[in-house]
Order: C-alpha cells, then structure tokens, then sequence
C-alpha cells in the first residue's frame, strides 16, 4: 500500500524530512514532550500530551511549527499544527489575519514566544482507523526561515497506540488442600431394614411365608459381604424390632421382643456368632414413625384429627380407641391396610472394622469398596495419580460422597470445583467446609473466580496472616486481574 499523506501536511513535513536549501548551522532542538495518553477509546482516538518549548531559543523574526503526527509503515496523518511566533513574526501574523491575507494550514494553537519555557496542553480527538493500531506517534519541527534544522528530527512522542486487549485476563489460582488425619481404627457399618411377615400373634419366622425370603435375603447378602471379606472384621450387630399400634401396648411389646429375639437366633445359627455379638433393642409401638407416614399422606381420611390423636397426651391404648371411632371406622381401616404394615419392621446395624490399605492397594479399593477407606488414605490414593487428572480429581468428589459432612473432604472438593470452574459446587461444598485458614483461602479464590476482588483480597490476606503460602500467589493473580479490570474500564 502507498503511504498516505494529508495534504496539508505536505509543506510542513517536506521542510522537515528534505535538507534546507537555506541550511546555515545545526541545532538541538528546543522542544520536550511528555505524553499522557494515546488510546483508542471506542471508534476515537484520544490525544492528550503536554508539549513544554523553550522561548528563548527563538528569535524575533523567527517561527517554530510543531507538526503532531501519526505514523505507521502504511499510512501517515498529520494533526492540526502548534505555530509559535517570535516577536516580529508574531506582528506579520497578526497583520496578515487584519488583512484577511493570511493563507495557512489548519492550526492547533497560535503562541508568541516568551524568554523562557512555554507549555501546550495538546488534547485532540479523533475519529479512530485500523491503521493506527500500529501507528507510532512524533512531533516534527520546522523552524521557519531561519535556515536552521534540526540534528534529532521528528521527537518520538509514544511508539505505540494502546488498543482494547483481545481478551479479559484469565485468573490461575493455586489451590491449598488439607491432608486428613488418620483414623486409628478404621469403624464402619452396614444399615438396613427387613420387612418380615409373622402369623397373627406369632414370633416364628418362617422363611417362606409371604415375602419373607426377600426379606431375609437382604439381610443374609449383608452379612455374606462382610463375612467374605477379607479385609473387614465385623464386631457386632444391633437388631432393633418395630411393631405397629395395632393391638394392646402390653401385647405388642411381648411381641415385639420376641419377634427381634427370633431374628437374631435366625442370624446367630446361619451365621455362627456369638450371643454377645447382637444387641436386641425394640419399639413396641412406633408411634414417631406413625406420625411421619400421615404427615405425608393426603389422600388419609381425616388427617388433622388422627394428627391430634397421635400428639395427645394420652396411653397407647386410649389412642388407638380414638382412631377405631373416627367416623365409624373407616378412617383406622384405611391405616390399617395402608400405613401399619409398614411400620413392622427389624432394622439391623453392623459394626464392623477395616484394615489399613497402602496407596497402591487403595486404587482398586477406591473403584470397588470406597467406603472401606479413610480420608487420609484417600488423599494418598489421589496423591498417585497427576493433579488435575480425570482420576486425581474423582478420588476428591468420591471423598466427600463417602464423607458428606466432612470438613475436609468438602474442602478438598471445593478445590477440584474451583479448579473445574463449578462454582456452584464449589460454593454449596465451601458451606459444610469450615473455618480452617485454608477453607477461608478457598473462599477467597471463589470471591476472586466471580470478580468480587475487594472480598477476594480481605479472605487473601487473611489466609495469608495465618500462614496459607498459596495466598501469596493468589494475591498476586487478584493484582494482576484488578490491573486488567482497570485497564478495561479505561476504555470505555
């Protein structure tokens, strides 16, 4: 492309960049210049810069243009031009405006020059092009017939336009987990509930009646895994038996202890252990659980009432009269058919312990019986496989599944958020995560992640007063992202 040069620039700029044909000496010249902005600020370019000439340098018949001009290796725009007058020059200028004789390009300002230095405020915009993206910007001076030149040239005012950045800068924080401590003894334990059938009055268990094999074969099945498995040791299970309200309080109780005593002999002979391995607990009439089912079913016949009768303060006994003479009947069938099955029921507890797995062993582990594992021995496992990895990062979400209510664990899967940018996740894992330094550091990345930096820096600069080194970085990154931000803003 050929260079473009506005044409009334063309006089000033020949007499600056071809030798004088008057050229008498060489000086220095007489001119700084400070810029305070050249920015591209919408579709304008912003011009502001502060031009500082020594007076005394010119003499009285003497006059100095100062040509602003912007300059790529494509194209070249001049600016409105900076004329100052020595003093008789100055009287031919004005003679020549009174005579309306005066032919001259297009100006910035008109000075008369004064022993000393002078400022100029220059401060212009403009409409902005894609060529001046890699423009630079010079002032040219041109002393007019004086026969002098200068040995600088053109004054290099700001090599560079500042343009909008591409793209917002993009935070990388670094990230402080919390090693989980050993547990001494590994505790876990298998809950679950059978629904046995037992004949009226009866506290026989018979296997095959009704869904009684179901039932059992839960039970069965959770004592198989545990008894199979070579690395637990089961230590004890609790039987606790349920009976519904039907009945007399004194009937269901013998019942309902006889009932959980048959259980646990049904377990005790298929599974040889020992009588002081069980713990018998039982509920005669499972009034709570009563309650909660008709809290939760609208289709119950008098619902409010039967509420009332559940929360009084009469005997068991009285109770259930209550509820036989709701509207003659019918609403204690509808319970009886609906709700009271269900709340005969033996719910079972197994206690049991697991031994220690290294790392390598816990990789299988993790995949099959990832309740078997501590915390710590899961930080171990995830410390096998690279950071930021599909693996590393499942052993910290499988953590906290294991390990809901965990400090740590939630701690450690807010940072696997965070680095997935799940701040969501991120921020209902940081609620059950505590108030440890190094939860309070996550916090900060979270404020940071979502642009409130002046919360980011008060939660930074905490963590980093009680010694969580990765603050210090994320600092570092909240300064460079609050540089961008302003940086942006200046722009608008």
């Amino acid at each position: 492309m050929k260079k473009i040069v506005k044409l009334y620039m063309v006089a000033a700029l020949m007499a600056v960049f071809l030798p004088s044909v008057y050229a008498r000496t060489t000086i220095n010249i007489p001119v700084k210049v400070v810029c305070n902005e050249l920015k591209q600020q919408g579709k304008n370019l912003l011009i502001d810069a502060v031009i500082t000439i020594d007076g005394s340098q010119i003499s009285k018949g003497e006059s100095l243009v100062l040509t602003p001009v912007l300059e790529s290796s494509s194209q070249k725009e001049g600016l409105p031009s900076i004329l100052i007058n020595g003093k008789v020059a100055q009287k031919v200028y004005d003679r020549k405006i009174a005579l309306n004789n005066l032919q001259d390009e297009p100006r910035y300002q008109v000075v008369k020059a004064i022993k000393g230095e002078m400022t100029v405020n220059y401060k212009k915009t403009i409409p902005f092009e894609s060529w001046m993206k890699e423009a630079k910007f010079v002032l040219v001076p041109n002393m007019c017939d004086c026969g002098k030149k200068y040995a600088d040239g053109p004054l290099l005012v700001a090599d560079k336009v500042m343009t909008p950045p591409d793209k917002v800068y993009e935070i990388t924080p670094t990230f402080a987990y919390i090693t989980p401590q050993a547990e001494a003894e590994k505790h876990r334990a298998e809950v679950g509930i059978a629904y046995l059938d037992f004949q009226a009055g009866k506290s026989v268990i018979l296997p095959d009646f009704r869904n009684n094999a179901t039932e059992l074969a839960k039970i069965d099945n959770t004592v198989n895994a545990l008894v199979s498995d070579k690395n637990v040791s089961a230590k004890g299970m609790i039987l606790k038996g349920y009976a519904s309200p039907e009945g007399s309080y004194k009937l269901n109780s013998a019942l309902a202890d006889k009932r959980v005593k048959a259980l646990c002999a049904y377990i005790q002979k298929k599974h040889d252990f020992k009588k002081d391995f069980f713990t018998l607990e039982t509920e005669p009439e499972d009034w709570g659980g009563f309650k909660i089912k008709v809290e939760a079913d609208n289709q119950l016949p008098e619902r409010d009432a039967v509420l009332d009768i559940i929360n009084s303060s009469v005997d068991p006994d009285a109770k259930e009269a209550k509820l036989k003479a709701l509207n003659s009947g019918t609403v204690y069938k509808y319970i009886l058919a609906g709700i009271f099955p269900s709340l005969r029921r033996s719910e079972y507890h197994v206690d049991y312990t697991v031994r220690e797995f290294s790392a390598e062993e816990g990789r299988d582990i993790i995949k099959t019986h990832p309740e078997q594992l501590s915390l710590n021995e899961m930080f171990a496992v995830a410390n096998t496989y690279k950071v930021g990895s599909e693996d590393y990062d499942h052993v910290f979400e499988t953590a906290v599944k294991m390990f809901a209510d965990d400090p740590v664990a939630n701690l450690n899967a807010a940072n696997i958020a965070l680095q997935k940018k799940d701040l969501d996740s991120a921020r209902k894992y940081l609620a059950k995560a505590g108030n440890s330094p190094k939860a309070i550091h996550a916090r900060g990345i979270l404020c940071l992640m979502e642009g409130n930096l002046n919360e980011a820096k008060t939660l930074l600069e905490q963590a980093k007063e009680a010694g969580v080194k990765e603050a210090f970085a994320n600092l570092e990154e909240l300064n460079k992202k609050a540089a961008d931000n302003a940086l942006f803003d200046s722009f608008r």
